[in-house]
């Protein structure tokens, strides 16, 4: 089911929100970095590495994917080091 939003493109991303939403409920999604970086891109084709819509992202994938607000915050934390690390221009 496609929600209010969800055909909207991700920032200035290629992506929607619905294929975000179609990956964490379907793609066998185990870790954050794997699905903004790798599945969907948005480390290099979003400013920030979509840290800007973190909170959209979170209310999203956080129930697709089960995850309590602990493993969220580990799963965050590494998605954000792994951007510094690799993407950030900086």
């Amino acid at each position: 089911m496609v929600k209010e939003g969800d055909l909207e493109a991700i920032g200035d991303s290629p992506s929607l929100w619905a294929e975000l939403r179609w990956a964490a409920r379907a793609e066998g999604v185990v870790h954050l970095d794997d699905l903004l970086a790798r599945r969907l891109c948005l480390a290099i084709n979003l400013l920030g590495g979509g840290l800007a819509q973190m909170d959209r992202i979170r209310a999203i994938v956080q129930p697709e994917l089960g995850w309590d607000d602990k493993r969220w915050g580990e799963e965050e934390t590494k998605y954000r080091e792994t951007w510094q690390r690799y993407y950030s221009p900086i």
